[in-house]
């Protein structure tokens, strides 16, 4: 009678080693799922303030050029005009005030919804009366 031997190439793999392969996948899989969704978080969190400091740049750049003389004081709603891809509810005020007798202050504030939380960034500059940064 021969004896049947098991070659040890054809034996395949055991129930521990695939538990630790399943674990080991497992930990890998959540770990590639946390890296993603942090990337996702921060890319769109950057693209928002990216989106918010551009219209605000813009806006106080527009108020710069119209000159001190040009300038009101007083408070504006400028909501209507925030970015649209900046998620509601989106809100912003722009406050033109007398710093002196030369000199406006002028404060730029934009909220909007950033993933459930309501995040708000101030924005101040200064025009002076014989132009911008020259007071």
């Amino acid at each position: 009678m021969k004896s049947r031997r098991h070659n040890s190439a054809n034996q395949g793999f055991t129930i521990v080693e695939l538990l630790v392969a399943i674990v080991v996948g497992a930990i890998f899989a959540t770990a590639i799922n946390s890296v993603f969704t942090t990337h996702v978080y921060v890319s769109q969190r950057g693209r928002d303030l990216t989106l918010a400091n551009a219209y605000v740049e813009g806006k106080i750049e527009a108020l710069r050029s119209k000159g001190f003389l040009g300038l009101s004081d007083g408070a504006t709603d400028i909501a209507s005009e925030l970015p649209a891809e900046l998620k509601a509810p989106r809100s912003g005020t722009l406050v033109i005030s007398s710093y002196n007798t030369a000199v406006k202050k002028v404060i730029a504030t934009v909220t909007y919804n950033e993933q459930g939380k309501s995040r708000t960034y101030s924005y101040t500059t200064y025009v002076g009366e014989l132009g911008a940064g020259q007071y």
